[in-house]
């Protein structure tokens, strides 16, 4: 076990470098895998299956996962001092994977569909459960400085239980074993990958102390019911569409959707290597350097976007046929300007994603959730007018507005944080003192 421990470490050198490498490697893996899969299950089993994979993995398995996470990742990465132990932020998770598994038996337990649909649906939610319990860890990697093991983590783990579910699915031709059987991957993947290599970092501590439980409650709690009404208002416009539109429409319109995976997938490239070091500048009151960085990756999200919209402009469609096949690729074809408009849409997304880790450095949880409560019944009322008025194209113009004022909204609050932080403007303070 040390032996693979010292493999998966790597020695010292070059760790920045393998800091962005692996993290652009374990984010691909895990967004394509994740675009792939559903499109898969439909390919060998049918629109049917597909149907309960795409709601067991993609929706019901997201929110249980945001359950397990409850907008803890943001809180570990940036405590830079260390107010809270590895092992507090552990014990934290164990109860809230505990509390999604709950929820999800609870689901199944009402919901209409069949018994195959039910097992499905709860195989995945706990696949997302251990997700979120595997962030846990990644986490820690990344607050050690040590961002590659999380990308390792997440690619290796990711890997091996898409193998292993495609493998059972091609072979047995049944999707509940292929879900058994990327549960049983994934938890050994994140015994290998998570458990064994966080006991390499001797300065991660592991005591619980009193009271710390009910802190991250009180702390990340915000951030859950946040991440809760991200969740709603990013997928508003497929509610809509699954509400006042056909099957067939809900179809396309999922599959038009696809591409913001990507664009989000680009954004953690940027983002994520250079969070702690944003928490870090703030704690140092480097004012100037804060604002640079994230001038910079803001800039790297819009580049990233326009090429985006170009692409999907030019052979967007023809892609988007290989993954779902001919027919449906031939019903795609009207909806080439509703794709382009998402993907701006996404950018957006990209873009208040990183104003919502800013936020969340200088400690801005109640406004995130301010921010979210209020567009949250906007979204509702504008996905339903625009897709009961113009259909798929009134979906993705509805997605645009929506991630629009969410960023002009994310980008006023972050404003007068920025102005009026104590620790930002520490340096500034001093000067004029």
């Amino acid at each position: 076990m040390s032996a693979w421990v010292r493999l998966l470490l790597g020695g010292d050198r070059r760790i920045g470098e393998r800091n962005v490498w692996w993290n652009i490697a374990g984010s691909g893996i895990y967004a394509l895998t994740s675009m792939l899969l559903g499109a898969l299950v439909t390919r060998v089993l049918g629109a049917d299956s597909g149907g309960i994979f795409f709601f067991a993995f993609s929706t019901f398995g997201q929110q249980m996962f945001i359950a397990a996470y409850f907008g803890m990742r943001p809180l570990q990465i940036t405590d830079a001092a260390g107010q809270e132990t590895f092992g507090e932020y552990r014990r934290f998770r164990y109860f809230t994977c505990a509390a999604a598994l709950l929820l999800s038996f609870g689901y199944a337990a009402f919901m209409r569909g069949t018994a195959e649909a039910k097992t499905v649906l709860l195989w995945m939610a706990l696949y997302k459960v251990l997700d979120g319990f595997a962030d846990c860890f990644e986490s820690e990697f990344q607050r050690q400085g040590r961002l590659y093991l999380a990308g390792k983590s997440i690619a290796f783990r990711t890997l091996i239980s898409v193998l292993l579910f495609t493998a059972v699915l091609l072979f047995s031709r049944n999707l509940t074993a292929a879900c058994v059987a990327s549960v049983l991957g994934l938890a050994l993947s994140v015994l290998l990958f998570c458990r064994l290599p966080i006991r390499a970092f001797p300065d991660v501590r592991y005591e619980v102390r009193p009271g710390k439980m009910a802190d991250l409650f009180r702390r990340s709690g915000w951030l859950f019911l946040s991440a809760f009404l991200d969740l709603y208002i990013f997928a508003a416009s497929k509610y809509a569409v699954n509400r006042f539109m056909t099957s067939a429409d809900n179809s396309y319109y999922t599959t038009i959707f696809i591409p913001t995976s990507v664009i989000n997938l680009m954004a953690n490239f940027v983002i994520r290597p250079v969070l702690t070091g944003l928490s870090e500048k703030r704690e140092r009151g480097e004012k100037r350097a804060f604002l640079l960085t994230a001038a910079r990756i803001g800039a790297l999200i819009a580049a990233l976007t326009a090429l985006g919209m170009a692409a999907a402009y030019l052979i967007g469609i023809p892609v988007l046929s290989l993954l779902v096949g001919s027919e449906a690729g031939a019903a795609l074809l009207p909806y080439r300007g509703a794709l382009v408009t998402v993907i701006l849409g996404g950018g957006f997304y990209a873009l208040l994603n990183l104003l919502y880790y800013i936020l969340v450095i200088l400690e801005g949880q109640r406004i995130i959730f301010a921010v979210y409560l209020a567009v949250t019944a906007a979204a509702w009322l504008l996905s339903n007018a625009l897709v009961r008025r113009c259909g798929i194209d009134g979906a993705a113009f509805s997605y645009l507005v929506e991630m629009v004022i969410l960023t002009v909204l994310f980008a006023a609050a972050a404003a007068v944080r920025i102005r009026t932080d104590g620790k930002l403007n520490r340096v500034r303070e001093a000067e004029a003192d």
